[in-house]
């Protein structure tokens, strides 16, 4: 026979600068044998590991812990006392601190409940003394707290945007334009020949100027990892004609003398000055949080190159 019991409390989430009075929400913790990991013995005390936060006057909706508006911190409670709105073991939700676990287990796993979406998490009773007697109420006690149990959420409660913590994890690449590698070279005293091959190629790539390149953000116990590499580069030679090289092309030796480029180059057909921009284009793929996305990006760098005529001298 299934055990339910119902403890009603009420679980104020008071916040710096809002009234208590506006911040109190009548809460019911509802457990049951296949839902409490303590088959029932956490119903005896006030607070648990599942509770269900309904705000007053909305039927059936829960109100997780979250950062109010205008910049002003939470501050989260159990049973009266205050407590931290994060620990290391994860963020707060009005019943158990609760964290993302990594890394994540297959899919394929009975935790998943059949989802696609969503992420595995720990799920962290808030110990205090008035709780540490869980080991002897179960007949073990060297167990002192509830254990974590691990579970599937939708999303962690009162995560941050997983698009935002991805945005700071690729301001941590520092990724910028490709060093230009070109032939004829910069510079007063170079001069290529129309009708002769030119090379261009990603000088000296570096994992910021050509990837692959991977950085991770954490906030309130979630991370998001973020992996950025050069899909293509595309080079403008001023000309009105482009070329797309895939690839960070060969760097030009002068043991190939006249030979075209493998894999990226171009043949002025009049002499005069070019300005050759070359447009990196990058795709970021992130994941974190139970979600993944991608940032599509774009980077430009330039050379000035001279191309002039062969003069033929006679006597």
């Amino acid at each position: 026979m299934r055990r339910i019991a119902t403890v009603l409390t009420t679980v104020a989430l008071v916040f710096v600068g809002i009234p208590a009075a506006t911040a109190a929400f009548d809460a019911t913790a509802v457990f049951t044998a296949d839902s409490d990991p303590t088959g029932g013995a956490a119903a005896d005390k006030q607070g648990g590991v599942f509770l269900e936060i309904e705000a007053g006057g909305t039927a059936g909706g829960t109100t997780p812990v979250s950062k109010p508006s205008g910049g002003k911190k939470p501050v989260c409670s159990y049973e009266g006392e205050k407590i931290p709105c994060t620990s290391d073991d994860g963020v707060w939700d009005g019943a158990c601190y609760m964290k993302a676990v990594d890394p994540q287990p297959p899919k394929s796993e009975a935790v998943w409940q059949g989802n696609e979406n969503g992420l595995i998490v720990t799920c962290t009773p808030y110990c205090n003394e008035a709780n540490t007697d869980y080991g002897s109420q179960m007949g073990n006690p060297g167990v002192l707290c509830a254990v974590s149990v691990t579970r599937w959420v939708p999303a962690l409660p009162g995560a941050p945007d997983p698009a935002v913590l991805a945005q700071r994890a690729v301001s941590q690449m520092q990724l910028r334009g490709i060093d230009v590698g070109i032939v004829p070279e910069e510079g007063p005293d170079r001069v290529g020949i129309v009708g002769m091959p030119q090379w261009m190629w990603v000088n000296e790539p570096a994992p910021n100027t050509f990837g692959p390149i991977t950085r991770s953000a954490s906030a309130g116990g979630a991370t998001v990892t973020a992996t950025a590499k050069v899909d293509k580069v595309v080079w403008d030679m001023g000309d009105g004609t482009s070329v797309t090289c895939v690839g960070a092309g060969t760097p030009y030796e002068d043991r190939f003398d006249i030979m075209e480029s493998p894999d990226c180059g171009h043949r002025y057909t009049k002499q005069g000055k070019y300005e050759v921009t070359a447009t990196s284009y990058w795709t970021v793929e992130w994941e974190g949080i139970g979600q993944t996305g991608t940032i599509p990006l774009d980077f430009t760098s330039t050379a000035n190159i001279v191309m002039g005529e062969a003069q033929v001298i006679t006597q």
